[in-house]
């Protein structure tokens, strides 16, 4: 049975990507589901008893993490939830975001993760677009649920996880679960059917839905997990990232459990509590983003000495570029190297990426991951050019861009079975991708084009600078002209010499016309919930500034 979607928000076969099963790892049967995959495979096979989940000082094995789906499930299904539906999870990173996820899956529904800060006016505009029938909600994040309610035009059923004493008119996860049987059969899901509904994070304007099959999600897990970490049952998977994040979504749930091994989750993390959790559960790979990797360097200089960090073996990031400066100092100090990645929400994960065995350069993205292909094109006729010229990244492989009714994104996101998502990069001659910036991020100024990254990573080098952005602001002469706006680290004197000290770093690494002839310095960078710098805010910002002069 095929899953209950309208066809007409799904792309034509036209605008679809082309997806490329090249390696053995990602032909999955035409029958398949991602959490039976993922959880009940393990029981089966006698990893019943193998730690699933740590969370705190509670332990979840693969046996109890099976129950706990199966009770949902029948939950979900005794509340008329039907193949194809969507249910939106709204946790932080707790274990119950993980059962709703896939007791969602397992009766051949589409969970539709929620990330924790949107209001009510946000979530209102994802659950109509989505036509959500069902939520499962943390009682500490259903007050903006209760705002929406009255103009959520397809929501039928809340259920309600009590952990704080927050009181509601709606359903009790402990009630249903406690009252619901401990065996469910998995709903037969074709490989095909939508696994996981996602929404980008809206740093290039209005949010869009997302959606993945059974076998892409599990694919993330077969070609970038399987060839660049190459997880055993040992390894303990933690980090930061949302569960929402696609980031997250691979790093916590598909790939830990993908390979019988734990996820490590904190539910309100910051440099403290990571160091803490490192140490608590033996946390082996550790997945972030630059941010925090630079917030545990900075907040905690002595974090190596202080908290026993010995069980790592390696870090992952994405989500920005991470800076040569930032991956020798957590070499250094942590002994570990951080794999950094290139993906997007409409890919799910990573696609570019050094392996763990590779000899690693900084500098650069590293290659395509097995099972993917890329290729630099121009962006405005589509032909390839040639290695060491910057052009617009097309990728093809396992997953592809696929937009919920949003025909006119996928025709851009497409060409000719390509995604586009929308990056520049140069391909070294050594084979090796090196980002330079969003397609949406690249200044223009008097007629150079000019990555703002790249100034950034010289900047972010300098002792004065905790975090930066390089935009192009609006200017009369030039077109546009490279402006820094930066988060000066604490007790740093922002005067006139500091400025100049800062232009001339980058005059003196990078050609002149990059260097940023305007530097603005501020209290924090628009963000956005997965810890993405909102660029597009300040360019906004700038032209106003522009348009309405003081």
């Amino acid at each position: 049975m095929q899953a209950k979607i309208p066809q007409s928000y799904l792309p034509d076969e036209a605008e679809h990507p082309d997806l490329v099963h090249a390696v053995p790892e990602v032909h999955y049967p035409e029958t398949i589901n991602a959490a039976t995959e993922l959880v009940d495979r393990h029981v089966t096979e006698g990893r019943g008893d193998n730690v699933a989940i740590h969370f705190k000082s509670e332990k979840i094995t693969y046996s109890e993490l099976q129950e706990q789906i199966n009770r949902l499930g029948n939950a979900l299904l005794e509340l008329g939830v039907e193949p194809g539906d969507r249910v939106v999870v709204r946790f932080t990173n707790r274990p119950e975001a993980i059962v709703s996820c896939l007791a969602t899956q397992k009766i051949g529904a589409v969970p539709l993760p929620s990330m924790k800060l949107l209001r009510a006016k946000e979530l209102t505009y994802i659950i109509n677009d989505a036509e959500a029938t069902a939520a499962v909600v943390y009682d500490d994040l259903l007050d903006e649920i209760e705002a929406a309610h009255d103009d959520l035009e397809t929501l039928e059923e809340i259920i309600v996880a009590e952990r704080n004493g927050i009181g509601h008119d709606f359903h009790s996860y402990n009630d249903l679960i406690n009252d619901t049987s401990p065996e469910l059969s998995r709903h037969e899901t074709h490989r095909g059917d939508p696994a996981l509904m996602l929404y980008t994070s809206g740093t290039t304007g209005k949010s869009k839905g997302t959606f993945h099959t059974h076998r892409q999600l599990l694919a993330t897990a077969d070609t970038y997990a399987r060839y660049c970490i190459e997880p055993t049952e040992d390894d303990v998977f933690g980090g930061n990232p949302p569960l929402p994040f696609a980031y997250g979504y691979g790093d916590l749930v598909t790939f830990p459990l993908r390979f019988g091994a734990s996820t490590s989750l904190v539910e309100n993390a910051s440099p403290q509590t990571l160091l803490e959790t490192i140490e608590n559960h033996g946390i082996t790979v550790f997945c972030s983003i630059p941010t925090a990797y630079n917030q545990i360097l900075s907040k905690h200089p002595n974090g190596p000495e202080k908290y026993d960090v010995s069980s790592l073996r390696l870090g992952v990031s994405a989500g920005e570029p991470l800076t040569p400066h930032t991956f020798e100092q957590i070499k250094q100090e942590y002994g570990i190297e951080i794999l950094d990645g290139i993906g997007t929400t409409e890919m799910l994960h990573i696609f570019v990426s050094h392996r763990h065995t590779d000899e690693i350069d900084p500098t650069a993205t590293g290659f395509p991951v097995p099972g993917y292909e890329c290729r630099i094109v121009d962006p405005d006729t589509g032909e390839d050019l040639p290695r060491g010229t910057p052009g617009l990244l097309a990728v093809r492989g396992p997953t592809g861009m696929t937009y919920w009714n949003r025909p006119d994104k996928q025709t851009e996101a497409v060409d000719d079975g390509w995604s586009l998502p929308g990056d520049i990069f140069v391909q070294r001659e050594d084979g090796r991708f090196e980002y330079k910036s969003r397609h949406d991020d690249l200044i223009i100024s008097s007629g150079y084009n000019i990555p703002g990254p790249e100034v950034e990573a010289i900047l972010e080098e300098h002792e004065a600078v905790s975090e930066v952005a390089v935009i192009g602001s609006p200017h009369e002469q030039r077109g546009q002209i490279v402006k820094a706006v930066i988060v000066p680290n604490d007790e740093i004197s922002v005067d006139s010499g500091l400025i100049d000290e800062l232009q001339n770093s980058v005059k003196k690494t990078l050609a002149p016309y990059k260097y940023p002839r305007e530097i603005e310095f501020v209290d924090k960078l628009p963000r956005t919930e997965t810890g993405k710098i909102q660029r597009i805010k300040l360019r906004e910002q700038e032209q106003d500034h522009a348009e309405n002069p003081v």
